[in-house]
């Protein structure tokens, strides 16, 4: 069995895996501003950080996954979740702007459902309505992007 990574060992990880890959980038955590819904926010900077941004992600997913995996963690709140140029972060913001915006419509209307999101998304959505008294949430659908339902509980 092999000994888990501590939490605060990861910036160095993550920047050391890097290097391994020919990029330089540094790593530091910074308060995502709702650690809840961002805990642990990893970002990534330096000249090549941008290019784990590339095809939408994919590599920051990747190294975000096996990050996880060294860490041997499954409790959200003390994962590490990575962030390049605030991607994530500006699409935190989004994401609590547009559960605002379906808690509104399932007060009116009694339920409001969003089109797919991703994993990520879908816990973001749910923490955020879990805030309101009287409405709940449901996620629809299979696969990896599923809908999510807003509804009066």
């Amino acid at each position: 069995m092999r000994k888990a990574v501590s939490l605060e060992a990861l910036p160095e990880l993550a920047a050391n895996w890097c290097k391994e890959l020919g990029l330089s980038v540094t790593a530091r955590f910074q308060p995502s501003g709702d650690e809840e819904l961002f805990p642990n926010r990893l970002v990534l900077e330096g000249p090549d950080a941008q290019w784990l941004m590339a095809n939408k992600g994919q590599a920051l997913d990747s190294l975000q996954f096996l990050l996880h995996e060294a860490q041997g963690e499954r409790e959200d709140a003390k994962l590490c979740y990575l962030d390049v140029q605030s991607f994530r972060l500006f699409r935190m913001t989004e994401i609590k702007a547009m559960a605002t915006m379906g808690i509104q419509k399932a007060r009116q209307m009694g339920s409001y459902t969003f089109a797919s999101l991703s994993p990520r998304e879908r816990r973001w959505m749910h923490l955020t309505v879990a805030r309101e008294v009287g409405l709940s949430t449901e996620s629809e659908g299979t696969g990896t992007l599923k809908s999510l339902k807003v509804f009066k509980a």
